[in-house]
């Protein structure tokens, strides 16, 4: 919402930010990263009561997803909001720094994605 905002009130060339094709789509996938990560988020608290090998492989696959989502999405916001996103004054540059955080507390991304490909592997040929 931040992004988009700051999108409909800069200008450039006399014109919104926010009416360049380019741009809209990079929101666009903002918004389906976000929406991703939301949906792995569900999946592993659905399997919260699950056996432990099935629980610990959807809370691999949801840290991995989540991570990919933090990652994009912040680094996108940065690049949307130009210099101003990078500045200790402007949430966006906080926003960033928390996520990245995120993205590497309880393991990071590519740890998760090493358990999750230990998993297919001793799974493989076989519907687990």
């Amino acid at each position: 919402a931040m992004t988009v905002e700051y999108m409909n009130q800069r200008k450039q060339f006399g014109v919104p930010i926010a009416t360049f094709q380019a741009l809209r789509h990079r929101v666009a996938d903002m918004k389906m990263q976000l929406e991703l990560a939301r949906s792995m988020s569900y999946y592993a608290t659905l399997k919260l009561g699950a056996p432990e090998a099935e629980r610990r492989q959807a809370l691999s696959r949801a840290k991995v997803q989540l991570g990919q989502a933090m990652r994009f999405v912040s680094q996108q916001g940065v690049q949307l909001h130009g210099g101003i996103g990078v500045t200790d004054e402007y949430a966006g540059s906080h926003y960033f720094k928390k996520l990245t955080q995120l993205e590497m507390s309880f393991g990071d991304t590519l740890h998760h994605l090493g358990e999750v490909s230990a998993r297919m592997q001793d799974t493989a040929g076989v519907f687990a």
